[in-house]
C-alpha cells in the first residue's frame, strides 16, 4: 500500500502508512519485514520528498538492522547497502561512498561507482531496489 501511495505521488500518505505499519509490527526492530518497511520509508524520503539527510538516516537504520539480523552478505543487506551507496554517490560525496563500498565490497561490482561521466542512465526502473 505504501508503494502504491508513493507511485501516486502521495508521499506523506506513504510515510504515514509505513510509520503505522512499522509501529504495529510485533516481530521486532530487526525483523526483515520491519527493515523492508524502513528501507521503503528511506526511498520515499529520498525520491518523493527529496529529504536526503532523513533518507540517509533511514537507510543506515535499516542497514544496521539487516547486518545484525541477517549478516553482510544477505540479499536484503546488500540491497540496502546499494541504496545507501547510490544516495551518497548521487550527492557526490566520494569519501563517504568509499567508506560504504569498503564496508560492503560485494556491491562494488553492481555499479560503476567511480565513473567520471554524468550518469544519465537513471531511466532504468527505480523500483528495482524497492522491497515490500
Amino acid at each position: 500500500m505504501g508503494i502504491l501511495l508513493e507511485n501516486m505521488k502521495d508521499y506523506e500518505g506513504a510515510l504515514g502508512y509505513y510509520t503505522l505499519w512499522v509501529g504495529e509490527k510485533v516481530q521486532g526492530k530487526t525483523h526483515p519485514d520491519t527493515l523492508n518497511t524502513i528501507m521503503n520509508m528511506a526511498i520515499t524520503y529520498e525520491e518523493g520528498l527529496e529529504d536526503f539527510p532523513k533518507a540517509e538516516e533511514m537507510f543506515r537504520l535499516a542497514l544496521d538492522g539487516y547486518e545484525r539480523s541477517l549478516g553482510k552478505v544477505h540479499k536484503g543487506t546488500k540491497n540496502c547497502a546499494f541504496n545507501l551507496a547510490r544516495l551518497i554517490d548521487e550527492q557526490g560525496r566520494q569519501d563517504d561512498l568509499k567508506k560504504v563500498l569498503t564496508a560492503y565490497p560485494h556491491i562494488v561490482d553492481d555499479e560503476d561507482w567511480y565513473s567520471d561521466e554524468g550518469d544519465d542512465d537513471d531511466e532504468e526502473d527505480d523500483d528495482d531496489h524497492h522491497d515490500e
